[in-house]
């Protein structure tokens, strides 16, 4: 539950330039969110090349300047929709469930012909992360990291990141000599499960993330009930 006082602001990260449906529906969500009872008071952009960095300035505005009880992070090629933000808004508690992630879904191989879609969502097992596949349907479900592509989080899991990760950026790519790459988001995960706070994750609320095509529940559905069927008797799960 939600106090009436709570404000929530928007935030991304781009390059200069953003896929046009992320604008469609950035705009619409924030034209229509006072009818929903949604409170979106601010819209904050970083501009950028390095995502880390990108990641962390907007990490410090909001935390520091803006001030806001939530932020919804969304990419700047995830359409966002009011329905999303509200299944969100409704799954968020800012002592239960101060951090939950939407659902959409990347593809490692974005040259081929039919991109193999998994969720943004992973499980950690010694030090390995793991897609969270096949997704249970509309359902909150706790997950080790995500990504930052739709994401909601409270102010409050600033604080004991700062205090527990003092002087370090909270998306560092690099964490020491001979460690392997992890991208900013797995990292700041990696730190949010050390300071002690839970991440949830929404299967229901799902949105498009815009490649080369939409990669959206239907496609999800539609590409591994396809790869079932290919599998001879006997075989699969």
């Amino acid at each position: 539950m939600h106090d009436s006082r709570e404000t929530l602001a928007i935030g991304w990260c781009d390059d200069g330039t953003t896929d046009g449906k992320f604008t469609e529906g950035l705009v619409y969500t924030i034209l229509a969110a006072p009818a929903a009872g949604l409170p979106v008071a601010r819209a904050i952009r970083v501009q950028g090349h390095q995502i880390a960095r990108q990641r962390q300035a907007l990490l410090d505005l909001w935390a520091d300047d803006v001030r806001t009880d939530w932020l919804l992070w969304v990419d700047s090629d995830v359409v966002l929709t009011l329905d999303v933000l509200q299944k969100l808004w409704q799954a968020a508690d800012a002592t239960e469930r101060p951090v939950v992630s939407g659902t959409y879904f990347i593809s490692k191989e974005n040259e081929g012909s039919a991109m193999m879609p998994m969720p943004a969502l992973f499980d950690e097992t010694d030090g390995r992360y793991a897609y969270r596949h096949p997704l249970p349907e509309n359902a909150l479900i706790r997950v080790d990291a995500a990504g930052f592509g739709l994401l909601l989080m409270h102010r409050s899991v600033v604080a004991p990141m700062r205090q527990r990760h003092p002087g370090q950026s909270l998306f560092g790519e690099i964490e020491a000599a001979g460690d392997a790459y992890a991208s900013e988001d797995i990292q700041f995960f990696r730190r949010l499960k050390a300071t002690g706070i839970p991440l949830h994750a929404h299967t229901g609320a799902v949105a498009k993330h815009m490649k080369r095509y939409a990669l959206d529940a239907a496609y999800y559905r539609l590409y591994w009930n396809a790869a079932a069927a290919q599998q001879p008797p006997g075989r699969g799960s």
